[in-house]
């Protein structure tokens, strides 16, 4: 597997590589890569002769400087993984390469906005559309793959292709679960032992509630609230039923997802479940 560090050296290996006529898979990751992760590789290999995946924790997408700090490092691991995955380049810059020009963001998207995650970290969405938008002019990959975890994030990514015309094919990949039904992330390798209890019960609960949604036995989500915040769930941000085309919030559940984003001790939590 090649490492490229430098977008000017990188630039130059695409070139070659599209000389060849190679269509390029690309993940974009922030690393301390898991399974959901490198099910992505896994996709992006099965419908491209080469597979790019980047390792870049952006500064500009976190809402406080401790979360930025504090997000889980994991290089040596992903480099490990990857090769072993038969990743064919890793790209893994320094912001300074990123943003040679010192940090910005920019609200490149309006759609699918002041909601969900939107909504309680203000500004992280200008973030993420503003470096994905970079990685895509660097790298312009024949396509792209997103995991389903962050929802509201494909939908934001896939109005920026449409809005800056990139000619990219963004491909949106189920979540990857743990035993408890819970998609993977790399913030739960923080979790102390306590609160992974907390966080094997809120799958079960969240588990439960799901199979009642869907025979129709319940309708609305306050019993559930309450029984997550009297079993050690500090704060709940949001918990929604919406349809996944709009994001709009629905009582028809044909075309719709519960969304949570909760909080674990100081971590945060974001997941959605199909209700059909």
């Amino acid at each position: 597997m090649k490492i490229f560090r430098k977008v000017s050296e990188l630039k130059k290996n695409i070139v070659s590589i599209k000389d060849t006529g190679q269509s390029i898979g690309l993940v974009l990751t922030m690393g301390s890569l898991h399974d959901g992760h490198l099910s992505l590789i896994k996709e992006a290999q099965l419908h491209n002769e080469f597979v790019i995946c980047s390792v870049f924790i952006n500064p500009t997408q976190f809402n406080n400087d401790d979360d930025f700090r504090s997000y889980p490092k994991k290089i040596d691991d992903d480099i490990y993984k990857l090769e072993n995955i038969g990743c064919n380049l890793l790209f893994l810059p320094e912001i300074q390469d990123v943003y040679p020009n010192g940090l910005v963001k920019k609200k490149i998207v309006n759609n699918f906005r002041n909601i969900l995650c939107d909504k309680f970290r203000p500004g992280h969405f200008d973030g993420v559309a503003t470096v994905v938008d970079l990685f895509f002019n660097i790298i312009k990959p024949t396509n792209s793959y997103f995991g389903e975890k962050d929802f509201q994030q494909v939908k934001i990514i896939q109005e920026l292709v449409k809005i800056n015309n990139h000619n990219i094919k963004i491909t949106q990949c189920p979540s990857v679960r743990d035993n408890t039904g819970m998609s993977l992330s790399s913030r739960n390798s923080k979790f102390s032992n306590d609160q992974l209890k907390i966080f094997n019960l809120l799958g079960s609960k969240i588990k439960e509630y799901i199979n009642l949604l869907k025979k129709n036995k319940i309708n609305n989500l306050d019993q559930l609230k309450i029984e997550l915040l009297q079993n050690n769930i500090n704060k709940i941000d949001y918990l929604e039923i919406r349809n996944e085309n709009n994001l709009e919030i629905t009582k028809n559940y044909s075309e719709a997802r519960l969304f949570i984003a909760l909080y674990i001790g100081d971590i945060r939590i974001i997941d959605n479940f199909k209700l059909y």
